[in-house]
């Protein structure tokens, strides 16, 4: 007899600082059967090979999903040193840079799926410094900026994937100061509200001129309320902000009005707090991080490597695993947790499959890889 299972998933990406993406996929794929006693093979593995040996030489590291090179690069005294290479499991590469004693250094470059370049970052001791260059599909820049230690300084300029101006603010001491200028991808110029001098109502727009938000600052940082709106108006997110930090309870809403499920600020048990200050449809602010190759890989990873676990199938166990974890500035999956549980082995095999991803692209703010959480749940349904 065959047993059939779906597995719907729904990707929810925090972004650490300032961003969000809610994405959804769904589909279904065919069960594999195989006993318990089968042992699976190894997919994710490490390896460091030594000059003589030696580990107090240099050594190079290898970083494999089944025998694919995912990530190679040479380590010295424990710590990442020289050009390291991170490649999506065709063996495409998806970014590469300089480290020295373990810290970024120098030019770091970023490429998409179909193989663009759409940054180029420049570090000093593992902070952002210096000007960065962010790109669109059609190789023209989406966003100019100059950091220093990590923060913005001087101003910020965006652009539509068309090339046309987007938003240019201007900062002081990494915070926004005043906004010279937004417009829509016609470049008709849209209203940014009363915020100036780092106080006041700032508004931001869709790349089509809606509105997408309207926030309260105050000496250059949020304090007050927020709310954040779908394309057609429809509030999707709303709240306080104190000192650029969500207080009290935030609502989360789905397009029928309901609740976005564990989404919600102050909620008992809420595995992660969604933040909205930026547009994600608009790639020069912000680019969620993604499994490689996208979705259909995703699919494809979990159709050949998922196992409906046999005691759940006996007794027919159903049911959905909501999960949630970490990806880092690298691509690694970190911090797995579990927050609903089927049983019978369910948990422990999404679990597996979730640790057992190889890296994925990490999210994007402004060009700077960051950590962000994925959302994922995965249902368990005989039929």
């Amino acid at each position: 007899m065959s047993n059939k299972k779906s597995i719907s998933v729904y990707i929810m990406n925090k972004k650490y600082f300032f961003a969000l993406l809610i994405s959804l996929l769904q589909f279904s794929v065919k069960a594999q059967y195989r006993p318990d006693t089968l042992l699976r093979p190894t997919m994710l593995s490490e390896s460091i090979v030594y000059e003589d040996d030696d580990t107090n030489k240099l050594g190079v590291f290898s970083r494999y999903f089944f025998d694919a090179v995912t990530e190679t690069g040479n380590v010295l005294h424990g710590k990442r040193t020289g050009d390291w290479y991170f490649f999506d499991v065709k063996g495409s590469l998806m970014f590469r840079g300089h480290y020295k004693d373990g810290l970024k250094t120098g030019m770091w470059e970023y490429y998409n799926n179909e193989g663009v370049k759409r940054c180029e970052i420049f570090y000093k001791a593992g902070y952002a410094d210096s000007t960065w260059t962010g790109y669109s599909l059609y190789k023209l820049p989406i966003y100019k900026a100059k950091y220093k230690y990590g923060g913005i300084i001087d101003t910020l300029f965006t652009y539509h994937e068309s090339g046309i101006n987007y938003l240019t603010m201007v900062y002081r001491n990494g915070s926004p100061y005043s906004v010279v200028s937004q417009f829509d991808v016609y470049g008709h110029p849209l209203e940014s509200g009363n915020f100036k001098f780092g106080t006041g109502v700032l508004q931001k727009y869709y790349p089509y001129g809606q509105l997408f938000s309207t926030e309260d600052y105050s000496g250059g940082s949020l304090n007050g309320e927020a709310k954040y709106l779908n394309i057609d108006g429809i509030k999707k997110a709303y709240g306080i902000i104190l000192d650029n930090e969500k207080k009290e309870t935030w609502t989360y809403l789905n397009y029928d009005g309901t609740e976005v499920p564990f989404a919600t600020y102050g909620k008992p048990n809420a595995p992660f707090d969604l933040n909205m200050s930026y547009d994600s449809t608009n790639k020069s602010i912000y680019t969620p991080a993604q499994y490689p190759g996208g979705n259909k890989l995703i699919k494809d990873f979990l159709l050949m490597n998922l196992i409906y676990p046999e005691s759940a199938r006996k007794i027919k166990i159903e049911g959905t695993v909501w999960l949630n974890f970490e990806v880092d500035e690298i691509g690694h999956i970190r911090d797995v947790k579990i927050y609903t549980r089927i049983g019978e082995g369910c948990d422990e095999e999404a679990e597996f499959l979730i640790k057992n991803m190889p890296n994925w692209r990490p999210a994007m703010q402004m060009g700077i890889p960051v950590k962000s959480r994925v959302y994922l749940p995965v249902e368990f349904k005989l039929e």
